[in-house]
């Protein structure tokens, strides 16, 4: 099994991420971005996988639940030891995201939208400024998680979960932090892990037209109790799956 080393996890705890080298091989990746290029093309069809716009390159959600590809990709042992280092024990999978092109998405925290988990972000093609890389705020993991009971109205509502108003939150957050942002950048097989209080964003595309070709896993801690989507199943990396064990924490 894969482990991080002293001076990989010294890393990890102090600026939130630490970037991986050669876990996956360049013909795991491109034979991965050939099996998404022919989705989107509808060379290939999948049960879940809707024909797509040929100008409709935002991310897929959850895709490991549908394709077998993507759940290997997931579970994959290779990652097993780096993610148990992180967290200190065990881990479930919860979500995937693949992304063709950058983002370009505004200042947030996963853990916000996603309670106790942290990443995996699995470079598939060569990822820098150019093609929209995702930019990150070092020590930001150790300061404060922006949750949505900041954003608690006087009468109980919650709102909101998503949108401009949080993203300025944590822009003010970032700026209180003092710390400047740096681009991630990395090679075709790397993965960087991401905790999930760390302020990032997503790149301008600095060369139109770019793919960046990226497989975002989060996780979870096996004996979190903060995981409130009923519907989507905990998966260990023997396979095994568990749903949430608890109601949902926030239902507006």
């Amino acid at each position: 099994m894969n482990h991080l080393t002293p001076d990989q996890l010294a890393t990890y705890r102090r600026d939130g991420f630490v970037l991986i080298p050669g876990v996956f091989s360049h013909a795991e990746c491109d034979s991965f971005v050939q099996h998404m290029m022919d989705l989107h093309a509808g060379r290939e069809k999948i049960a879940g996988f809707e024909p797509r716009d040929p100008n409709n390159w935002g991310r897929t959600f959850n895709q490991h639940l549908y394709d077998p590809l993507a759940m290997n990709l997931l579970i994959d042992p290779r990652l097993r030891g780096y993610l148990e280092d992180a967290c200190g024990g065990a881990v479930d999978a919860v979500q995937t995201m693949y992304f063709w092109v950058g983002s370009q998405q505004g200042r947030h925290q996963d853990q916000y939208y996603l309670p106790d988990c942290f990443s995996a972000w699995i470079a598939m093609t060569e990822v820098g400024p150019e093609n929209g890389t995702i930019y990150v705020q070092p020590g930001s993991n150790r300061g404060r998680l922006l949750t949505m009971e900041d954003f608690r109205k006087p009468n109980g509502e919650l709102s909101p979960m998503f949108g401009d108003h949080y993203n300025g939150a944590v822009d003010k957050l970032y700026v209180t932090n003092g710390a400047p942002e740096v681009p991630v950048i990395a090679s075709k097989g790397d993965f960087v892990l991401f905790d999930g209080k760390l302020i990032h964003r997503g790149g301008t595309i600095l060369k139109p037209g770019s793919f960046r070709h990226v497989m975002a896993n989060h996780y979870i801690p096996h004996a979190s109790t903060k995981w409130q989507y009923q519907e989507w199943p905990r998966i260990a990396f023997d396979g095994s799956r568990r749903v949430a064990n608890h109601v949902p924490a926030v239902t507006t």
